[in-house]
């Protein structure tokens, strides 16, 4: 399928403003564009850019895969990490925080460091 140039441009300066991808698809959906150019200009920029920008992995760091709504689970499905843990500081990085439910788990997996460095105090 041939992309409008102008959808091209328009989503480059959106995405070097520093929007989400998915708060680019609904302005550029919202300014008129097609929407099969659209869904496919985001979804091949959302695959180049997780390609090009991979979660920094090390064995210090925990990476968690969510399955999220209108996803199915299945065998080839390749896992893909949501949120980055590193194990010394606790500090969380959300790899898709677009996704509410990346959120949500982001959230809980906080309140979960804090219980326990909580406990951990009340042992020394």
């Amino acid at each position: 399928m041939d992309i409008d140039y102008n959808l091209v441009q328009r989503a480059q300066m959106l995405l070097t403003l520093d929007h989400p991808l998915t708060q680019v698809r609904e302005i550029l959906l919202r300014e008129g564009y097609p929407q099969e150019q659209v869904v496919e200009l985001m979804d091949a920029t959302e695959e180049v850019l997780n390609y090009l920008v991979p979660p920094q992995y090390d064995e210090n760091k925990i990476g968690i895969d969510i399955l999220h709504p209108g996803e199915e689970k299945k065998e080839g499905r390749k896992p893909t990490v949501d949120i980055l843990i590193d194990k010394r500081s606790g500090r969380l990085e959300l790899i898709t925080p677009h996704q509410p439910e990346t959120w949500r788990v982001a959230n809980e997996v906080r309140k979960a460091i804090k219980r326990q460095r909580k406990t951990m105090k009340n042992y020394h």
